[in-house]
């Protein structure tokens, strides 16, 4: 039986959360209904087992009304009003985070209860916290752009004389605003195209681009803007070089952005070393380890003490394609508990995994990738990448034909994968199945078959310019040939 969507939304919070909740729900300002308080209450007891059995319908309606026969037409009000508080509570929970906004918010009411000297001593405050600047980031854009549109409804109002100022700087804060996000966007969007079948571009980004390019010298004094731009520059053109002018002008301008937006820009930078890597430059993998060393050196990698799984797998990946063997194994264990509780377990053995099939430990390798669970597209694929490998290594044919049997019927069926990855991963399994069929084949040919065989494998190989993992198959080649 499924739970209500008030229980469902409850189980979600944390011991602390619901004590504040049922703090929320026994202030008489905001909740008069003595059905409510008792309803809470109840949950908040037996909270954390919201189960069935504590927290059926049934039990519910006892909770509440302790008499007579359960009837659905007097809980239903009782829990519906409950979860619009339970909204109100987060909500709120939200608002209290957010100290400017609660202050915008408290100088539009002077302004309507024409509270006026209060109104423009608060307002003359706002606006030094958040003088109008270029070396800020949208978001402070954003305030300033709120702040000068309260400011000319406020002169405007009252017939004062100076707020045409106020429309000026509005617009001004806008188009900074406006901008930076276009040109976030359009980041995301070509990034998108490159990784995911998402053809979509967004609207007006073409005008915003051309906007910025006829007057580059005046953006440039935007960090904002002229570092966004940078980035897309790098990653719509073809020349590598964009990358070090982007991150040079970043690093400059670094110190005028938010944690939370330095943290996507560097996500940007490594992005682009990813799709330039699984292109085949290899001199980029440098590049994004050093990128994720910065980081983690300076706490970016970590939000509120937790650390990305996605993060985690990539500096394992980098580290071991670097053969920084030593450094990944104390990276994974000391890592490990920064991980979210519940992908921690899963994150940690893949990674390890990964790890003992760098140092060809091979069955150590296999046994942690049977207790992985491959609910998301990417595990599923670094796993079935690494068993690949590891049949081929221990010379496993039967289950290495097997499994790029199975791996191209759900590259077939998956719809979301971009066509360049898709044809990565189709040509690795292809070329080492190639190269498996002729190595189990090697005691029954003569040399030169193998030979001419291989040639034509390797041949084939160099027309083709998508292959994940091609260093790791190509030293399989180099090996082969000393074989045969």
């Amino acid at each position: 039986m499924s739970k209500n969507k008030l229980i469902s939304n409850l189980e979600k919070l944390s011991r602390k959360e619901m004590t504040r909740f049922k703090e929320f729900i026994f202030s008489p300002y905001l909740n008069k209904h003595e059905e409510v308080r008792r309803l809470v209450a109840y949950i908040s007891e037996v909270y954390p087992r919201l189960d069935e059995k504590k927290c059926s319908k049934e039990h519910l309606f006892k909770s509440v009304f302790d008499r007579g026969k359960y009837n659905e037409k007097l809980l239903a009000p009782v829990l519906t009003y409950t979860q619009r508080l339970l909204e109100q509570f987060w909500a709120y929970e939200e608002f209290k985070e957010d100290h400017y906004f609660q202050r915008y918010i408290y100088l539009r009411q002077l302004r309507t209860q024409q509270a006026f000297g209060s109104y423009e001593r608060l307002f003359q405050e706002l606006h030094e916290n958040h003088k109008p600047s270029p070396c800020l980031g949208a978001d402070q854009a954003l305030m300033r752009y709120m702040l000068a549109g309260e400011g000319e409804r406020y002169w405007s109002q009252y017939n004062k004389s100076n707020f045409e100022n106020y429309f000026q700087r509005r617009q001004e804060e806008l188009d900074v605003f406006y901008l930076t996000e276009k040109l976030k966007d359009a980041c995301e969007a070509l990034f998108r195209q490159e990784v995911r079948r998402d053809e979509w571009a967004p609207r007006l980004a073409e005008a915003v681009l051309q906007e910025i390019e006829q007057n580059l010298d005046s953006y440039r004094r935007v960090p904002s803007i002229i570092t966004h731009y940078m980035v897309y520059r790098m990653l719509s053109g073809n020349d590598p070089t964009y990358f070090q002018e982007a991150l040079e002008v970043f690093r400059v301008h670094e110190g005028n952005f938010t944690k939370a937006e330095v943290s996507e820009l560097y996500n940007q930078f490594k992005n682009y070393c990813l799709i330039r890597i699984n292109q085949g430059d290899q001199a980029f993998l440098d590049k994004l380890f050093e990128l994720y060393q910065y980081q983690l050196d300076r706490g970016l990698l970590l939000e509120e003490g937790v650390l990305s799984e996605w993060n985690y797998k990539n500096i394992v990946a980098a580290g071991i394609r670097l053969r920084q063997f030593d450094w990944v194994r104390k990276f994974i264990e000391d890592y490990k508990d920064s991980l979210t509780p519940e992908f921690k377990d899963n994150a940690y053995r893949f990674n390890l995994a990964s790890y003992h099939l760098a140092m060809e430990e091979h069955h150590e390798a296999m046994l942690l990738l049977r207790e992985v669970e491959y609910s998301d597209l990417r595990y599923n694929l670094g796993a079935k990448t690494m068993l690949l490998q590891s049949y081929y290594e221990l010379q496993e044919y039967e289950p290495l034909f097997s499994l790029t049997e199975s791996f191209r019927q759900l590259l077939m069926r998956d719809k979301t994968m971009s066509e360049n990855f898709r044809k990565g991963y189709y040509n690795l399994f292809r070329f080492t199945r190639k190269a498996a069929y002729l190595r189990s084949r090697l005691e029954y040919l003569t040399a030169e078959k193998a030979m001419q065989e291989l040639e034509r494998l390797k041949s084939s190989l160099t027309k083709t310019s998508e292959v994940f993992s091609r260093a790791w198959f190509e030293s399989k080649l180099t090996a082969l040939a000393k074989e045969i």
